[in-house]
């Protein structure tokens, strides 16, 4: 029994005379596209490229060869002068993926024949020339992450449950309201997701994030929920830590680690949930010796247009008008 996938390439698997368990038709990000896979045991793969987004990229390829076997893959390519390059056919190579043609004859030889590594070694560029088009392919598809036209601002929680969460869909859904183009997205788990917005995204490694900064490149602002994330300094233009000021939450903050406080007495620091009025904040200062960059009272996050968090927003730079 074998498992498809169709796109571009719909006409070739509509003629396939296989048995066939299961078929997946449309593009998906390669993620989404295996877990539809997940504990069916297949015979062969056989893969439309245009079925995954960004196939171009050759970290997502490298991705594919991971999280299957390479043996049990046929991939048919496309038309793009990109995928038909000799330079990408020998990193499919490299990858393990020797069964790979762009028409219906080539899949249902392939098929009955697999390909090994000497019947497509002829296709291999030599060391030197793969090494001289991968840097040159890394150059070119470098993320300018800190990119002059757009804020990457990470929110990551100081205390339990301090609300970073939350205040990544305020301030993505009060940007979008005030005409500013603003995406969230969320480290390694999927709780924005409940919030049923198409602007509010989750990643589930940093290749996933480096894909959506690309695909997000001309927005205003993203804003990202980092959770355990410890590469934030390198993505982001700001990150700020968010803290619950109650008693209890910065007691139990300083028993899991009695340096917290000194640990980031240099980062810009969100109170959150805040009872801690603006008179207060010196003393807050003086007894943390943190510096505080913005206080927020508790807010109901089901209001769309909340003077706070739009205060919020001005304090990093952006223009909102006053509510009328």
């Amino acid at each position: 029994m074998n498992v498809v996938t169709a796109n571009e390439n719909k006409g070739i698997i509509d003629r396939l005379d296989i048995d066939i368990i299961k078929r997946i038709d449309g593009q998906f990000e390669l993620r989404e596209l295996l877990s539809k896979f997940v504990n069916l045991y297949f015979n062969k793969m056989i893969i439309d490229i245009t079925s995954i987004q960004d196939y171009q990229n050759l970290e997502v390829i490298k991705q594919l060869s991971q999280a299957v076997d390479p043996s049990r893959v046929i991939i048919i390519l496309n038309n793009d002068p990109v995928v038909n390059s000799q330079f990408y056919m020998s990193n499919l190579i490299a990858c393990g993926f020797y069964n790979f043609t762009r028409n219906f004859e080539g899949v249902k030889f392939l098929y009955n024949t697999p390909n090994t590594y000497e019947n497509v070694k002829h296709l291999v560029m030599s060391e030197e020339e793969i090494k001289r088009q991968n840097d040159e392919y890394i150059e070119a598809h470098t993320v300018v992450y800190n990119s002059t036209n757009r804020q990457v601002i990470g929110l990551i929680n100081l205390t339990n449950h301090a609300g970073s969460t939350s205040l990544v869909n305020m301030c993505v859904r009060q940007l979008n309201g005030h005409g500013y183009q603003a995406v969230g997205l969320e480290m390694f788990r999927q709780d924005l997701l409940f919030y049923h917005d198409s602007n509010l995204s989750a990643c589930f490694n940093r290749n996933d994030l480096e894909n959506k900064l690309r695909l997000y490149e001309d927005v205003s602002a993203i804003f990202i929920d980092l959770n355990e994330f410890n590469e934030a300094e390198k993505f982001c233009d700001k990150v700020i830590y968010v803290i619950e000021p109650s008693y209890v939450m910065l007691t139990k903050l300083l028993k899991k680690n009695r340096n917290a406080f000194a640990e980031h007495k240099d980062d810009l620091i969100l109170l959150n949930k805040s009872f801690v009025n603006d008179q207060e904040i010196p003393d807050f200062e003086y007894e943390s010796k943190l510096k505080v960059f913005f206080n927020l009272p508790p807010l109901n996050d089901r209001n769309k247009n909340l003077e706070p968090i739009n205060d919020f927003l001005r304090k990093l730079g952006f223009n909102i008008e006053e509510n009328v």
